[in-house]
C-alpha cells in the first residue's frame, strides 16, 4: 500500500506552478459544467423538442466549438494565450447565463452556437500554455493533471446539475455555469499575470517557419482516426443520457450521479495510469487499448443485466478507455507541432474535437430514431473498434523521437 501511494504521489512531481494554476482554472470552470450533459434533456423535457431536434441543438454547440477552436488557435499565435483564455472565459460565462432567455428552437440554436464559439476559443490557448510551462518529458502528465482537474469538476457539476434540474429547474444550470466561467477567469487574472508568463519561442529555422499544417498529411490522418473514436465516446454526453432516461428509467439526479462517478474514476486513476503507461508502452499502444475499451463499453449497454450493473460496467469501461487514450493524443499533437505553430496545431486538434461534438449527437439521435438504442450501440461500438487498424497504421509511420 505504501509503495502504491508513493508511486501515486510521484506521478505529480516535476510539474510547474503555472500548470497547477491552469489546472485550478479548469477545475473552477468545469465544476460549473452543467449545461452540456443536460442540454438534450433540457431540450426535450423543458422545451418539448423532439429527440432529433434535441440532437441538433447539442450539435450546434459542437458547430460553435469548431469555429471557436479555429479562432482560438489563430489568436493564440498572434496575441498570446493569456488574453485569449481570460476573455474567452469571461464572455463565454456571460453567454452561457443568457441562454435561459432563448426558448424558440431556431433562436436557441443560434444562441448555443454563438456561446460555444466564444467559450471554446479557450481550448487552444490552454493547450499552448501547457506546452510553454512544461518540459517535453512532463507534457503528457501536465495534460493529465489538467484533465484530472477537468474530471474532478465534471464529478461536481453534473451531480449538482442533476439535483437542480430535478428539484429547482433547468434555468439554474445556465446561471451557475456562467458564474463559474467568470470565476475561473478571475482566478487566472489574479494568479497568472501577463508579465509573469513565458512567451512562446519563435522558430528560427526556415523549415519550421515555412511548414504548414495542411502539408502534414499524417497529422491530418491522425486527427480523422482520433476524431471517429471520439465521436463514439461523446455519446456519453448526448445519446447515453437519453438511453438512461428512456430505457433504464433513470431520473435527472441519478444521471448526474453517473457523471459524478465517471469524473471521480478519471480523477483518481488518470495520473498514475498515464505515468505507468509512459514507462511501459508506446503512446499509440495506449490509444489502441483505450479505443477497444470505449467500444466494449457501448456493447455493454446491450447486456440484459440489472440497470445498475449496466451503468457501472459502461462507466468503468468508457472511463478507463478515456484515461489511456485521450492524454496521449493531446501530447502527441503538442510534440509534433513546431514551436511557432503550437496554437494552430492545437487549434486544429480542438477543431477535431468540436467536429466530433457536431457529428456525435446528431448521428446518435438519428440512429436511435431510425433503428433504436440496441442497434445504435452496436454501430457506435463498431466505429470505435474499427479505428484500431488506423492507429496501428499511423504508429508505423509516426516518428516518436520528439515525444520521447
Amino acid at each position: 500500500m505504501k509503495r502504491v501511494l508513493s508511486f501515486y504521489l510521484h506521478s505529480f512531481r516535476g510539474l510547474s506552478r503555472e500548470v497547477w494554476i491552469l489546472s485550478i482554472v479548469i477545475l473552477i470552470n468545469r465544476s460549473g459544467m452543467m449545461v452540456l450533459p443536460f442540454l438534450a434533456l433540457y431540450s426535450t423535457n423543458e422545451l418539448g423538442f423532439s429527440i432529433a431536434r434535441a440532437g441538433i441543438v447539442t450539435g450546434m454547440y459542437g458547430a460553435g466549438s469548431l469555429l471557436g477552436s479555429w479562432l482560438g488557435g489563430m489568436l493564440t499565435d498572434r496575441i498570446g494565450f493569456y488574453k485569449v483564455l481570460s476573455r474567452s472565459l469571461i464572455l463565454g460565462g456571460i453567454g452561457m447565463a443568457s441562454l435561459i432567455f432563448f426558448r424558440d428552437y431556431y433562436l436557441l440554436c443560434i444562441a448555443v452556437f454563438v456561446t460555444s464559439t466564444i467559450a471554446d476559443a479557450s481550448r487552444p490557448p490552454l493547450m499552448a500554455a501547457i506546452s510553454l510551462f512544461s518540459k517535453p518529458e512532463n507534457q503528457t502528465r501536465a495534460i493529465s493533471l489538467v484533465r484530472m482537474a477537468l474530471n474532478l469538476g465534471i464529478s461536481i457539476g453534473p451531480a449538482m446539475a442533476g439535483f437542480l434540474a430535478g428539484n429547482v429547474g433547468y434555468n439554474w444550470l445556465f446561471i451557475l455555469d456562467g458564474i463559474t466561467c467568470i470565476g475561473a477567469a478571475l482566478f487566472l487574472i489574479l494568479q497568472l499575470r501577463p508579465d509573469h508568463r513565458k512567451t512562446s519561442k519563435k522558430s528560427t529555422t526556415v523549415n519550421e517557419s515555412e511548414v504548414t499544417i495542411t502539408s502534414d498529411w499524417l497529422y491530418m490522418v491522425f486527427l480523422i482516426v482520433t476524431g471517429i473514436n471520439i465521436i463514439a465516446f461523446i455519446q456519453i454526453l448526448s445519446t447515453v443520457p437519453l438511453f438512461f432516461q428512456e430505457e433504464l428509467l433513470m431520473n435527472e439526479t441519478q444521471i448526474g450521479i453517473f457523471f459524478t462517478f465517471n469524473g471521480l474514476l478519471v480523477f483518481f486513476f488518470e495520473m498514475p495510469l498515464v505515468a505507468y503507461s509512459q514507462k511501459k508502452w508506446n503512446p499509440f499502444t495506449s490509444m489502441i487499448l483505450g479505443a477497444v475499451l470505449i467500444s466494449l463499453g457501448h456493447l455493454f449497454l446491450n447486456l440484459p443485466l440489472h440497470w445498475i450493473l449496466v451503468v457501472a460496467g459502461y462507466n468503468f469501461l468508457v472511463s478507463f478507455g478515456e484515461i489511456i487514450n485521450f492524454p496521449f493524443g493531446n501530447s502527441l499533437s503538442l510534440a509534433r507541432a513546431p514551436d511557432a505553430q503550437k496554437g494552430k496545431y492545437m487549434g486544429l486538434w480542438a477543431m477535431m474535437f468540436s467536429s466530433a461534438f457536431i457529428i456525435a449527437p446528431i448521428l446518435g439521435t438519428q440512429l436511435v430514431e431510425a433503428s433504436g438504442f440496441f442497434n445504435t450501440w452496436f454501430i457506435i461500438a463498431g466505429m470505435s473498434f474499427a479505428m484500431v487498424p488506423g492507429f496501428i497504421w499511423i504508429r508505423r509511420r509516426w516518428s516518436l523521437d520528439t515525444y520521447r
